[in-house]
């Protein structure tokens, strides 16, 4: 009764199509094996007698399987065979119906007969899957077109071709917007030459520099990089991969891990991507509690990381804070600061080499 409730006008016309394309199935496999003869039209009066129990069966079938249910715009594999599953109970359904309530011993002859269930088969394959595969191909078109716009960045996808096919995917669907995938670099050089949703490997990952200087060279020049899941694996060097991009002044963005659940999409890629391990979350309740009210040195307190330790350790209340440094300009710029910020704890600087 749940999914009664939720089926909606379209359902009810997919419905409606997939009775008229197993109806026209059934006449074409009698006109098919009878050649429009005499023994078509004499099986016509039997035929459309049975012809609304078959179809009314038919509806429930189409339903047990989905068929009523499936976005056409998503069509894929699984529904492909859904088809054939559909096509084939159906066949049985007539086997049944030929040899058990129609048979000799009942009218004296077979009234479909073998060649005519087979003929059925491969021609409800095909009129179900007709105008699904047609409307399939007009979205997928008419989303290429609009995804090669004006406003399109040329983009080169970095990753196994797994990972490439689900992001080109989403770009197919109109999930990810705005990139145009020119090529894929993968880190295996079995997929050199290979096609993915029709677009080339060009090359492995290392080769990334000469494949975007060959693009320049044709006036095509690359704007983006695209680092699957699997681009951020320790094998492939990311570090390397992003660096090798800001030299040569292409933007990189990021798919999320296909194991969280998200959907495709797009983001910068943060520090947190080249660890290569879990970040950690620091437990700010207890460090306050460890500094709050004591005195604290720090070592090196002048530079990058020193003096984020200062500023975080006055922030967590600590009474003094002794600043050793050997760098006479950074000691100055670290205390200048944290007095400009209006620091309560009593701060002192010292000179020295630990």
């Amino acid at each position: 009764m749940t999914r009664l409730s939720h089926l909606t006008l379209r359902n009810f016309l997919i419905a409606l199509h997939d009775l008229l394309a197993t109806a026209a199935a059934l006449f074409a496999a009698f006109y098919l094996r009878f050649e429009g003869g005499d023994g078509f039209f004499d099986r016509l009066p039997l035929l459309f007698q049975i012809l609304p129990y078959f179809l009314a069966f038919s509806v429930v079938v189409f339903f047990i399987f989905n068929l009523t249910t499936t976005k056409w715009r998503f069509i894929s594999l699984p529904d492909a065979l859904n088809i054939i599953r559909v096509a084939t109970v159906l066949t049985v359904a007539l086997l049944v119906l030929d040899y058990i309530f129609v048979a000799p011993n009942v009218r004296g002859a077979f009234f479909l007969g073998k060649v005519t269930i087979v003929l059925y088969w491969f021609l409800e394959i095909s009129f179900l899957s007709a105008l699904r595969m047609a409307y399939r191909y007009f979205r997928y078109t008419r989303v290429r077109r609009h995804a090669r716009g004006e406003d399109a960045a040329p983009t080169l996808l970095i990753g196994r071709a797994a990972d490439a096919e689900v992001l080109l995917r989403g770009i197919e669907s109109g999930a990810i917007k705005r990139i145009w995938p020119v090529g894929v670099l993968s880190p295996s050089s079995a997929d050199r030459g290979q096609f993915i949703r029709n677009v080339p490997v060009l090359g492995v990952i290392d080769d990334v520099e000469d494949v975007i200087a060959d693009f320049a060279k044709r006036n095509k020049p690359i704007a983006r990089l695209v680092m699957t899941p699997s681009a951020f694996e320790p094998e492939a060097h990311p570090e390397s991969i992003l660096m090798r991009a800001r030299k040569l002044g292409v933007i990189v963005n990021r798919m999320p891990s296909l194991e969280s659940g998200d959907t495709p999409r797009l983001t910068a890629v943060a520090v947190e991507d080249l660890l290569l391990r879990p970040s950690e979350t620091i437990d700010y309740a207890r460090l306050e509690a460890l500094i709050k009210g004591k005195a604290v040195i720090v070592t090196g307190g002048g530079g990058s990381i020193g003096s984020e330790i200062c500023e975080r350790v006055v922030a967590f209340g600590a009474a003094r804070l002794l600043i050793v440094e050997n760098s006479e300009p950074a000691l100055y710029a670290i205390t200048e600061a944290l007095a400009a910020r209006g620091a309560t704890a009593e701060i002192e600087g010292r000179i020295a080499d630990i």
